[in-house]
C-alpha cells in the first residue's frame, strides 16, 4: 500500500497523524486553529485531490477537520457503526468527554475539576448536521481506501466505535489509536473499555499485519512484538494498580498514577486518567472499591 503521512498538532498531547491513500483521507485531525490551518494548506498542496474521508474513530483529535473545515465536511465519509451517532450529537459527546476527563485527571490538587477548554473547545460551530456520512460499516465490511480494498476490523478499547483498516495483500493496517507509541492503554473519554481493549489487540494479532500506521507516532514495523507488549502491559498495569490500592488505599487516582504507572510531573495528568480507568475496571471486577469525591479515590475491598 502506498500512503502519505501528515502530522498535525493537537493541544497538550503532541502530534496526530492523518494519512492520504490515493484519493482518500484517513482521519482529519484536531479542530484547533493550528491543525486546521495546516490541514487546509495541505489540501491545497500535498493533499489536493482528496475525494473522500474515512474516520477510524470519533475522538476530537481524529474528526476535527470533518466538523470544522467545509472542504472536508462536504466530502463523503465512511465511519464505523456508532460513530455517525456521535458526530450528529457531537455537542453532547463533547460535554460528556469534558466532564469525564476533568474528573479523571483531578485529585492532584484541591478544588473541583475543571474542563479543558483548549482540548475540548466549545466555541466552534461544529458541522454536526452537515458532515456527509455516506456509509456506516461494521466488522468485516470492505472499505475502499484509495485504490485498495481494506477490511474493517473492529478494534475497540480506546473507543467502542474504533475500527482499524487492514489491507491483507500488502500486510498494512491503518490502526488508529488501538496500539499506542509506548504500548500502554491509551485512555479515550466516554467509550473506553479495558476488556474490549484486550479484544481489539487480539484481533490485530489474528490479522498478523506486517506494518501498522498508527494515529500517533511513526509507522510500526514490528506489529506482532508491539501488540504482545501491549497485552503484557495491560496485565501488569492491572496488577500494579490493584497492589498499590490494597497496600496504600484509600488513594487518589493521581497518586495511583505515580505509584503504579510511574507517572512523572509531565505525564501525571494524563496517567491519572489512565489510573482512573483501571480503578473503575478493577472495581467492576469486584477487586477494589472506588469513590468519586469529585475525583476518583480507590480503596481496598
Amino acid at each position: 500500500m502506498e500512503y502519505e503521512r501528515l502530522e498535525l498538532v493537537q493541544p497538550h498531547y503532541g502530534m496526530v497523524n492523518v494519512y492520504r491513500v490515493g484519493d482518500t483521507l484517513i482521519d482529519t485531525g484536531h479542530p484547533c486553529s493550528d491543525s486546521r490551518d495546516r490541514l487546509l494548506e495541505a489540501l491545497d498542496e500535498s493533499l489536493s485531490g482528496i475525494e473522500r474521508v474515512v474516520l477510524t474513530h470519533p475522538h476530537i483529535d481524529h474528526v476535527g477537520g470533518s466538523l470544522t473545515i467545509d472542504e472536508l465536511t462536504s466530502l463523503p465519509h465512511t465511519v464505523f457503526e456508532g460513530t455517525d451517532e456521535i458526530l450528529r450529537g457531537f455537542d453532547e459527546y463533547l460535554a460528556a468527554a469534558r466532564t469525564e476527563m476533568a474528573e479523571f485527571a483531578s485529585g492532584l490538587t484541591d478544588g473541583d475539576p475543571s474542563a479543558d477548554d483548549q482540548y475540548f473547545p466549545t466555541d466552534l460551530n461544529y458541522a454536526t448536521d452537515e458532515v456527509a456520512i455516506e456509509r456506516v460499516v461494521t466488522a468485516g465490511d470492505t472499505v475502499a481506501v484509495g485504490p485498495y480494498d481494506c477490511t474493517a476490523i473492529h478494534t475497540p478499547g480506546h473507543s467502542h466505535q474504533h475500527m482499524s483498516l487492514y489491507h491483507e495483500p500488502s500486510g498494512v493496517m491503518l490502526s488508529g489509536d488501538i496500539v499506542s507509541t509506548n504500548g500502554h492503554f491509551m485512555y479515550g473519554p466516554v467509550h473506553w473499555d479495558i476488556d474490549e481493549y484486550r479484544t481489539g489487540l487480539q484481533r490485530i494479532q489474528t490479522c498478523d499485519p506486517d506494518l501498522l500506521l498508527p494515529g500517533h507516532g511513526d509507522p510500526m514495523t514490528n506489529p506482532a512484538e508491539r501488540v504482545s507488549d501491549a497485552l503484557e502491559k495491560v496485565d501488569q498495569a492491572e496488577q500494579s494498580v490493584e497492589q498499590v490500592v490494597n497496600e496504600q488505599g484509600p488513594i487518589a487516582a493521581g497518586e495511583i498514577a505515580m505509584e503504579a504507572l510511574g507517572a512523572t510531573e509531565i505525564t501525571v495528568q494524563f496517567l491519572s486518567r489512565v489510573a482512573s480507568a483501571y480503578a473503575i475496571h478493577l472495581a467492576e471486577q469486584g477487586k477494589i472499591e472506588i469513590e468519586r469525591q469529585p475525583y476518583i479515590v480507590a480503596r481496598p475491598r
